[in-house]
């Protein structure tokens, strides 16, 4: 199930030092290549309150499951419609009716999964902030014992050897797991995403009287 997290981890970690390849960095001491998702999602907690999510969410995640496969199905053909529909007139100044019934169908059904889907990406989000609030700091950590000063994401790289030791995603999961031994796998009622990561960056309470 680990497909579908991008769409609500992306943009957690909202101050990571992590930066673009220049050349003014071209003679950094080390470089190394860090996965944010994959970091956190190796570790220990992340894969326990997943296991606990499955469980939890058993139901739910059966009834997506299903109704994914059963919506696919239905549009399966109207699709098919739309591209006939395309491909006859390719024309034509206006959408054709099977063209318009068909992204209106499409949409609907994406509406209607996402609703089905909240409870457990909801749950997945909570699980990821508070693991992610201790990012920051389990990156630096891994960054020094790897002897790197310069971090970048995958994306950022053309290729890279499987034996290539600048993939430091590994070290930062070690770090995590020192600093997160475990999380709480269900959200507390009326949580929402960002609530945790927004809570961790405001600043401690000032003592009464100061």
């Amino acid at each position: 199930m680990f497909s579908k997290t991008k769409t609500f981890f992306a943009g957690l970690l909202l101050a990571l030092p992590l930066v673009a390849a220049t050349p003014a960095h071209a003679q950094a001491r080390g470089v190394g290549v860090v996965s944010v998702d994959g970091a956190i999602q190796q570790t220990a907690a992340f894969q326990a309150a997943e296991a606990q999510i499955q469980s939890t969410y058993a139901a739910q995640i059966q009834q997506s499951q299903t109704r994914a496969q059963a919506l696919q199905n239905e549009l399966l053909p109207l699709q098919q419609a739309a591209q006939a529909a395309q491909a006859a007139n390719p024309n034509a100044q206006t959408p054709p009716a099977a063209v318009t019934t068909f992204a209106q169908r499409r949409q609907a059904a994406e509406q209607e999964l996402a609703a089905l889907g909240r409870p457990v990406n909801l749950a997945r989000a909570y699980v990821r902030e508070q693991i992610g609030v201790h990012f920051n700091e389990a990156l630096q950590a891994a960054m020094t014992s790897s002897n790197v000063d310069l971090v970048l994401e995958p994306s950022a790289i053309a290729a890279l050897s499987p034996t290539s030791t600048a993939n430091i995603t590994p070290a930062v999961t070690t770090q995590l797991n020192a600093r997160v031994p475990s999380v709480q796998a269900i959200p507390p009622a009326g949580w929402n995403p960002g609530d945790t990561l927004r809570a961790a960056q405001q600043p401690a309470a000032q003592p009464e009287g100061r």
